[in-house]
């Protein structure tokens, strides 16, 4: 009789979605796509990406490598690498990141320190 084994890979997605509410404190590695409602401090690890579609929506303060935003967020953000905020983005809140990109028709109301940011 043969085994199968199954893997997941290094870039396996997390995947929260819409109609989903998470409260409290929220960590993640590797690639997490966000459809809901993340209440907390949500903490990435090192090499992680979040994404956050239009339906989605953080009430708290994020930290993480790379953060795309499509929805909605209330809460400062530390980036490691950048931040993208598209069209459909809306941040309220402080950014500290070495890059950030705002696509025409994007929101943000904050201030924005553009520094290497070392070990967040």
């Amino acid at each position: 009789m043969a085994t199968t084994t199954t893997s997941i890979t290094e870039s396996a997605i997390n995947f929260i979605g819409e109609g989903t509410k998470i409260e409290g404190k929220i960590a993640f590695g590797k690639i997490s796509r966000v459809h809901g409602v993340l209440v907390g401090e949500v903490l990435a690890e090192n090499g992680s990406t979040l994404i956050l579609s239009e339906t989605g929506v953080v009430e708290g303060n994020i930290s993480a490598d790379i953060l795309v935003v499509d929805g909605f967020v209330h809460g400062d953000i530390l980036a490691r690498t950048r931040v993208v905020i598209s069209r459909t983005g809306r941040v309220i809140g402080n950014i500290r990141a070495p890059s950030l990109a705002v696509e025409f028709g994007a929101y943000f109301e904050g201030k924005c320190t553009m520094e290497e940011v070392a070990g967040a």
